[in-house]
């Protein structure tokens, strides 16, 4: 029998915006489009997956951005415990899904190799594509990378009976969305494939 996953939307941060600000080019129909920021995390009585680490408070203050609070404290209002937690999966490296990833003392990295060739790659040459990244967040997954804790995948994977990778692509090279398993059926958690 597949594993049942409870999930949870962690919203750590907002963001007051019009449509112009969220899109390449604007919206000729500009009107108040406020953002919410979230991570998620996957739990069955085996096993915790989290699903994107957010931003720092930092980061937050330098793109204006209402942050509520860290997003590992968000989690461990919910029992999770960032030293505890074994995978991260990450949807891709744009500043608002990776920015906390070294608040994980023991995880591995879950992401799509193209995302990191993507962010490391020509594209980056150009300020409207290398907006999204934050370099540190870029230079510390290579680093983890280094440290044998990134688990690169090329296409869909399956990383556990019930939890599974699928490559999307178009919003960043490389990016993922996380299909779970649940009592109501399974649950996809789009990320930035389907934002709004």
């Amino acid at each position: 029998m597949t594993p049942e996953y409870q999930v949870y939307a962690v919203r750590y941060a907002t963001r007051e915006a019009r449509r112009h600000e969220h899109f390449i080019g604007g919206d000729p129909h500009d009107a108040p489009m406020p953002m919410d920021y979230f991570v998620w995390a996957a739990v069955s009585p085996e096993r915790t997956y989290v699903i994107d680490t957010g931003f720092t408070a930092e980061v937050a203050a330098r793109r204006k951005r209402d942050y509520l609070r860290c997003p590992v404290e968000g989690l461990r209002l919910l029992g999770i415990e960032p030293d505890a937690v074994e995978d991260v999966l990450i949807s891709h490296l744009h500043y608002d899904h990776v920015g906390s990833f070294h608040k994980f003392a023991r995880a591995r990295f879950h992401l799509q190799e193209k995302e990191v060739h993507y962010a490391c790659g020509r594209s980056m040459r150009h300020e409207r594509l290398r907006h999204s990244f934050e370099v540190e967040d870029v230079c510390g997954i290579v680093r983890m990378a280094f440290a044998d804790r990134v688990v690169f995948h090329d296409g869909d994977a399956e990383l556990s009976p019930g939890v599974t990778l699928h490559a999307c692509g178009g919003h960043s090279m490389g990016l993922q969305c996380v299909r779970v398993n649940t009592a109501r059926g399974p649950v996809v958690l789009a990320s930035d494939v389907s934002h709004f």
